[in-house]
């Protein structure tokens, strides 16, 4: 174990990882809470659900606009924003709640064993089976996040946009993979496997010296 004081960068990450573990705690019970009052119906109908718009949308509204002294016609093509459910249906409000809440615990599971993983680091074990098995871990939990985040737009999709209808704007149903979720999650699994091939190397010259 590495008793030398530690760096400066490694005792900020350390006790900043802390902090933030701290307060996805309380985002958790938060979450519970929110999904016992949904579950109860304790809001009843008078729900304000403001969710993220997990697909594109086209704008039929045109515009104009003021540039180097002309006047230049735009059009919105593509955006993503924010909905708002007026008087939400206390039902979909469940569905919103349980979505919110396995996104916390996958979060929170991902982000336990990058705390694990610091504070080993922290406290001088770096390259050590366990420690690997931490990057191994955060790995699967990325990998699970992009797994649910596909499910969850698809089912946002056919489940609630398809019925949707505006004048101004059209709903499409593109929306984003998020594929750099699994390219991390790929380069932190590959990386544990570099690490473990280092650590079993290094036990091999130990025993033949």
């Amino acid at each position: 174990m590495n008793t030398n004081k530690k760096p400066l960068s490694i005792r900020i990450i350390y006790w900043s990882t802390e902090v933030v573990f701290w307060l996805f705690l309380v985002v958790l019970v938060l979450t519970i809470g929110l999904n016992i009052a949904f579950f109860s119906e304790a809001f009843g109908d008078k729900m304000q659900l403001h969710t993220a718009l997990p697909v594109e949308v086209n704008y039929t509204e045109k515009g104009t606009m003021d540039v180097f002294g002309q006047q230049q016609e735009i059009e919105f093509v593509e955006a993503l924003g924010k909905i708002h459910f007026i008087n939400t249906n206390p039902d979909m409000a469940k569905v919103f709640g349980v979505a919110l809440l396995i996104v916390v615990m996958i979060s929170l599971y991902i982000f336990v064993n990058f705390r694990r993983f610091i504070g080993n680091v922290y406290r001088g074990y770096i390259f050590e089976r366990f420690n690997i098995q931490m990057l191994k871990n955060m790995a699967y939990g990325l990998v699970a996040f992009w797994i649910f985040d596909l499910i969850y737009k698809g089912a946002f999709y056919y489940l609630f946009v398809r019925s949707m209808e505006f004048k101004h704007l059209v709903i499409t149903g593109n929306f984003s993979s998020n594929g750099i979720l699994l390219v991390v999650a790929i380069f932190l699994w590959m990386l544990s496997h570099i690490f473990m091939t280092g650590v079993k190397l290094q036990k091999e010259q130990e025993l033949t010296v």
